[in-house]
């Protein structure tokens, strides 16, 4: 199995009122592209998957989107979150949240879509520094999940 074409990368802009989902943006890494605020639309195009990422995806978007990410039988241990690795591979770096740097203004609305290929180049920069590290604390990484 080809690990690279299973993994889809997700960001979700959420309205903070009413809780609705405003946009869905996804990106698999045969370069495939979702961009809508369909949920139904965002389950289809999660078929093939087998692990899911996004920056700050169990506090926040999974909340919106598990009934679309249970449907296509995507396990709970096969959800990657960027941002509890950053602050272990980068632990230099001031801050983990993504860069918005495509925002012109803070008021502008966030593009879930620009997001979900940023925590895609995120995860893939934590993939190349964690294979990187010294053996022992790749087993300090992994001993919580024993």
């Amino acid at each position: 199995m080809n690990i690279k074409n299973s993994i889809a990368f997700v960001d979700t802009e959420i309205d903070p009122e009413s809780g609705r989902i405003l946009d869905v943006g996804s990106i698999k890494d045969n370069s495939d592209i979702f961009h809508s605020c369909s949920v139904s639309g965002f389950a289809e195009f999660l078929n093939g998957a087998r692990f899911l990422c996004g920056h700050n995806i169990i506090r926040h978007d999974l909340n919106y989107i598990r009934h679309a990410v249970e449907k296509n039988g995507i396990n709970r241990e096969d959800i990657i979150d960027t941002l509890f690795l950053s602050p272990l591979l980068f632990p230099a770096r001031p801050y983990h949240a993504l860069l918005k740097d495509d925002k012109l203004q803070t008021q502008d609305i966030n593009n879930p879509l620009n997001d979900s290929i940023k925590a895609r180049d995120l995860f893939y920069d934590e993939v190349e520094t964690f294979g990187q590290v010294d053996e022992d604390l790749k087993q300090i990484f992994f001993s919580p999940f024993k």
